[in-house]
């Protein structure tokens, strides 16, 4: 089997943004090269060290702890001076230049990745210049969709008893049936997380059904099996929630996987908690991998007897790159 990301340095990425740089502006644009660090604790850790709210910090995507990572970053009202003096392990700013809109999410053309995979036997790397767009194990953690799962069926004592968070579990205390109090405590990014972890999970399973007919692999997973193919075609599957529109050469597959997860459209709408209600979207089935390189194959000075070798490649926002690296290894 593979291996990924056993030194950070296997696994860089690096933002193409689409920020469009002025002299001036509230916006301060910065440069963030970092390592094993997610963008998250980049941004509380600016946040602390500028005493300023999370909110004023803007950013494009967020990526992986377990890699060298670039991304832009949007500072409201930012100096340059405290900016550039900021010390924090591992992470390098630069001031990129200003503008009148802050960096939000979606805010990218894609991005570019250097990937060294290892623990291989002697083998030849196919090219590919596509790949199937499911999610990955990133978007999915631990309990994710579980939680976002009782969240959709409004289980709201199951979804506040897998919250690993204190503040959650100590208002429960005092507050023994508010579980919706509770849940509401967390940040609505971490719990739109949740549902929208779920809704992906659903995605997936709408492509491998409809890919199963015409499949030439299949790869493992934590949530079942992904199913991989020779050729690509032009699909859109829905990301299933509320008014979305069902192609009809997918309508009975999602029909068979809302009645075996006891599903109604309607469930998507969470009026107790209005914010994490999900509109239905269509997503790209496949994708295009754009200037793919293949590196020479090497002995693995990590793991006796195997090879590594280095892939780089270029993906539009909101796909995987290991995805690219299931499907060419998996």
């Amino acid at each position: 089997m593979y291996k990924l990301k056993q030194i950070p340095e296997d696994f860089i990425v690096k933002e193409i943004s689409n920020v469009k740089m002025n002299p001036s502006g509230p916006y301060t644009y910065i440069l963030i090269r970092k390592k094993l660090k997610n963008t998250m604790d980049v941004v509380k850790e600016i946040s602390k060290l500028l005493n300023i709210p999370d909110k004023k910090i803007g950013f494009a995507g967020s990526k992986d702890k377990h890699a060298i990572t670039q991304q832009v970053f949007s500072i409201e009202r930012g100096n340059k001076e405290k900016l550039l003096g900021l010390k924090m392990k591992d992470v390098s700013i630069e001031i990129l230049g200003y503008g009148n809109i802050p960096v939000s999410l979606g805010d990218l053309r894609g991005n570019l990745f250097e990937i060294v995979v290892r623990n291989l036997d002697l083998v030849r790397v196919i090219e590919t210049d596509f790949v199937e767009n499911y999610f990955d194990e990133q978007r999915f953690s631990s309990n994710n969709v579980k939680i976002g799962r009782h969240l959709i069926k409004k289980e709201f004592d199951q979804a506040a008893s897998l919250l690993d968070d204190w503040k959650v579990k100590d208002y429960l205390l005092k507050k023994e049936s508010d579980y919706i109090g509770a849940i509401r405590l967390l940040p609505k990014r971490l719990l739109k997380m949740y549902v929208h972890a779920y809704q992906s999970y659903l995605w997936n399973e709408t492509l491998v059904k409809y890919l199963k007919l015409k499949k030439w692999k299949e790869v493992d997973y934590s949530l079942g099996k992904l199913v991989f193919v020779k050729e690509k075609e032009n699909l859109q599957v829905p990301l299933i929630g509320f008014g979305v529109e069902i192609d009809e050469k997918l309508k009975g597959i999602i029909e068979e996987i809302m009645e075996r997860e006891n599903l109604s459209f309607s469930d998507f709408i969470i009026r107790q908690i209005p914010e994490l209600s999900l509109e239905g979207d269509l997503r790209d089935a496949f994708v295009s991998v754009q200037d793919f390189k293949v590196g020479i194959i090497e002995e693995d000075e990590l793991n006796s007897g195997k090879k590594k070798v280095k892939v780089s490649f270029i993906l539009g926002k909101g796909s995987y790159a290991t995805m690219v690296i299931k499907r060419l290894f998996g």
